[in-house]
């Protein structure tokens, strides 16, 4: 048996993984969505005299509903209409259309059901927490309190081209 056959065989498999996670962003929707959420979330601040650091925005699923709310860090503050939501992750003019506040609300669900089912976890418990720090935007999995995962940005707004 050929030892360097083995090791590129480990290596293929191992570039064969990091290239399926790799997307490139080539209409800088990315950087435009971690716009509107770092301006969506720095009114809020400048609103209620809190600092950035400290918001959390939760998105979740209740009874086949989707739920919004800002938090200061653990606390609930204000409940975020669904038909908000899409000034966070599409341009102004498209999120003030009627059609794309109803298609965000169908695009949360479809993205937490497959998180869910990719999980093995109930939709329902899912939650999705994103904050900003240091101009950078943090999208985190949760079932309940429970942290799941990291998730990167773009596997959320992918959802809402």
């Amino acid at each position: 048996m050929n030892p360097l056959r083995k090791k590129n065989g480990s290596l293929g498999k191992k570039l064969k993984g990091a290239l399926t996670d790799l997307s490139v962003d080539i209409f800088g929707y990315e950087k435009m969505v971690t716009k509107n959420i770092i301006n969506q979330t720095g009114g809020f601040s400048e609103r209620l005299q809190i600092p950035q650091e400290r918001l959390y925005i939760r998105i979740f699923q209740k009874g086949h509903i989707i739920k919004s709310f800002l938090y200061d860090q653990s606390k609930p503050i204000i409940a975020i209409p669904t038909g908000e939501l899409p000034y966070f992750f599409m341009e102004e003019q498209l999120a003030s259309l009627g059609d794309y506040k109803n298609k965000v609300a169908f695009s949360i669900k479809k993205y937490l059901k497959e998180f869910s089912d990719a999980n093995r976890i109930d939709e329902e418990s899912v939650c999705i927490w994103i904050h900003v720090k240091d101009n950078k935007v943090n999208v985190r999995a949760f079932q309940g309190e429970e942290f799941i995962k990291a998730l990167p940005l773009n596997s959320l707004i992918k959802y809402f081209k």
